[in-house]
């Protein structure tokens, strides 16, 4: 071994003593002192020599060290590791080098020497867990890829590791290839084709025209094979590497198709389903159904993709689009009656702190399965825990007018539920949130009728899945299905509670309304609704006014946001939360408001905005959901100061996604 490698003071020690020799120089040139020259001439002997000898010293330590390191492997096993025709190299339990074969000296380290060197300064980011977990794992050193294999063995009662290195670059620059040109499948449809059927024969010709040539030249950028049709779904097939830059141009079809206007002022929007990564094509086209299916579901104009690892989501910055047919109302109120009557008992059960639109429809639900099973002794119940709702005055009212004994609480509804039992759940359709678990898994039959953006996480099982993200709200949804369900079951008393739930998710008919929302409000009117009845139900206390005047006043402007914080928790909180947001939204210059409370141990954001700004997609960055104009998220093992700070980042990433949207649609 040459020593001269291991001399790693001597530049040091030069540079040490040249200094001194010059500063011993200068003081005899310059100074007249005959007894400063001499001490000088003393003390700079004497540091020059001090500094050759602990150079020395150091020097020899290092060698006596290293020679210790290499001399801990045999010299059986240095032969063996220098005759194998990949890099080898032998490291101690703490990840130092002990010693390597030239092949590992010339490939690895290119000529250098790394003896007594730790492991992770020759491989960035190398986890030296991976010697004592696993026997096989990858690094990468400059553009090259190896496969590291383990082998353990023990030196003088210590454990040394062998490391064999085998260079897999050419494999994984082919498997990228593969992975590259695997096909993925999109499928699009036409979201306002329902529109074309209102309009001139000679506009919809236009309409349906511009959709396909926009389509048209958006995949001729593409090497892929397509089938277009805007009457129909368009089918797409598309290499993965292609995909990859639809995927990074966040689907700027979308943004173009917007361009396109129907007569009547309004934009053409699309739907889109991406399936990649499956086995086989046939998975990819099933994983595009299901993508398309929850792009539908959540409103439209934007695209879902869907891979092994779930779904990712682009766009949905517009309104969901509104249906004008009622086909699928009728056929869902025929199926659900046939249910009904199959049934040996019902139940209706909403989401967790339920609200006036939750309880409004499964009162307007049990109403009409009461009418249907009354010849039958059949009996129907509203599961809901009344210590934690929200529409305890919705309740109280209807017991006193209707003297029935509906709402009962989920321990009652396990006990009495049957197989042949029938369980609606009402104004959710995330298993995550609805009012009892347990109700729901003993159930055996499910229908699901809901009306918020689809979210990933929702009730699989459902025999009818009655899921409209364009309504209002459930209880609309529910008014709808009365008419075809039964024609008288709907008197006042339901009436009021269906309307309840209308005006609470409309913010009395200023937010999310359509025409089948005033259509809706108008049959209940005539059913004998009361407005001013209606609004007793959401009449509060003083002490409600004054929490809620607080959140209100303690707000703090973020951008054209407003956040509001409730540091400590007080009775009707959750009501006292969404009250405020509705009222920091009439600040002039405020699109959206978030107001942040305690709720037992969790932080929870009541989120609200006018239309603009699409406080359902913050939210889910949050973990939460809901809608464009009314969402909502709950923050667990944080603190206040800690949320309000996670919420302004998904403020200011949903902020960035928006406006490279508009760089893509200037493109």
């Amino acid at each position: 071994m040459d020593n001269r490698k291991y001399w790693l003071l001597s530049p040091f020690s030069y540079v040490q003593t040249g200094i001194i020799l010059l500063l011993v120089l200068l003081i005899l040139l310059l100074s007249g002192n005959l007894t400063l020259k001499i001490i000088s001439l003393l003390a700079g002997g004497a540091a020059i020599g001090v500094s050759l000898l602990y150079s020395r010293t150091v020097r020899e330590n290092i060698h006596t060290y290293i020679s210790r390191l290499s001399d801990s492997l045999n010299i059986g096993n240095r032969d063996a590791l220098n005759r194998i025709p990949v890099p080898a190299v032998s490291v101690s339990a703490q990840g130092e080098i002990v010693w390597y074969n030239e092949q590992f000296r010339e490939i690895i380290l290119l000529g250098a020497d790394a003896q007594g060197v730790m492991l992770p300064r020759v491989f960035k980011g190398f986890d030296q867990s991976w010697l004592e977990k696993d026997n096989r794992f990858e690094v990468k050193k400059e553009k090259k890829v190896y496969t590291v294999t383990v082998g353990a063995h023990e030196v003088e009662q210590t454990t040394q590791y062998v490391l064999y290195f085998n260079d897999i670059t050419d494999l994984k620059r082919t498997e990228n290839q593969f992975l590259l040109s695997r096909p993925a499948v999109m499928l699009i449809v036409f979201d306002n084709e329902e529109e074309l059927l209102k309009v001139r024969e000679n506009e919809r010709v236009r309409v349906i025209s511009a959709v396909e040539s926009l389509l048209g030249k958006w995949v001729a950028d593409y090497n892929c094979i397509s089938r277009i049709n805007a009457r129909d779904r368009s089918f797409i097939m598309v290499e993965q590497q292609y995909l990859e830059k639809i995927i990074s141009s966040r689907f700027s079809i979308l943004t173009e198709a917007r361009k396109i206007v129907i007569e009547g002022g309004n934009p053409v929007t699309l739907s889109i389903g991406v399936g990649y990564g499956g086995a086989n094509f046939s998975e990819c086209e099933y994983w595009a159904n299901q993508a398309l299916e929850m792009a539908l579901g959540r409103g439209g104009d934007q695209a879902s993709v869907k891979d092994t690892d779930g779904y990712s989501f682009y766009g949905g910055v517009s309104k969901s689009v509104e249906k004008q047919s009622k086909v699928r109302t009728r056929m869902v109120a025929q199926a659900m009656v046939e249910l009904i009557n199959a049934a040996d008992k019902c139940f209706i059960m909403g989401h967790r702190f339920s609200d006036l639109d939750a309880i409004g429809a499964g009162i307007g639900l049990a109403s009409l399965i009461s009418a249907l099973q009354k010849d039958t002794g059949h009996t129907v119940s509203i599961v809901v825990d009344e210590s934690a709702t929200l529409a305890l005055p919705l309740i109280n009212a209807y017991r006193e007018t209707r003297e029935v004994n509906w709402f009962i609480p989920p321990d009652e509804a396990l006990d009495t539920m049957t197989d042949d039992s029938l369980l609606i759940v009402v104004d959710t359709h995330s298993p995550e949130v609805i009012e009892s678990k347990a109700v729901y898994n003993a159930a055996q039959t499910v229908v699901t009728i809901d009306h918020h953006r689809l979210s990933v996480k929702r009730i699989q099982n459902s025999v009818i899945f009655f899921h409209e993200p364009y309504a209002s709200s459930t209880c609309e949804m529910v008014t709808e299905l009365a008419p075809y369900m039964h024609e008288t079951a709907i008197a006042r008393p339901e009436a009021e509670a269906l309307l309840s739930g209308i005006m609470l998710d409309t913010k009395s008919f200023v937010l999310k309304t359509g025409a089948r929302t005033f259509e809706a409000a108008a049959y209940l009117r005539r059913r004998g609704a009361d407005t001013i009845e209606v609004k007793r139900f959401f009449s509060g206390s003083l002490q409600t006014y004054i929490e809620k005047s607080q959140l209100v006043s303690s707000a703090r402007l973020y951008g054209d946001c407003a956040i509001s914080c409730a540091a400590e928790e007080v009775e009707g909180v959750r009501v006292i939360a969404s009250q405020a947001a509705d009222e920091l939204l009439n600040i002039n210059g405020v699109v959206a408001s978030f107001v942040l409370y305690v709720s037992g141990a969790q932080i929870n954001i009541s989120a609200r905005s006018l239309g603009r700004f699409n406080v359902q997609l913050v939210m889910e960055k949050l973990g939460g959901g809901g809608h464009m104009t009314m969402a909502a998220a709950q923050l667990s093992n944080v603190t206040m100061d800690e949320a309000e700070a996670k919420l302004k980042a998904a403020i200011d990433e949903f902020r960035d996604d928006q406006a490279q949207e508009q760089r893509e649609s200037v493109k």
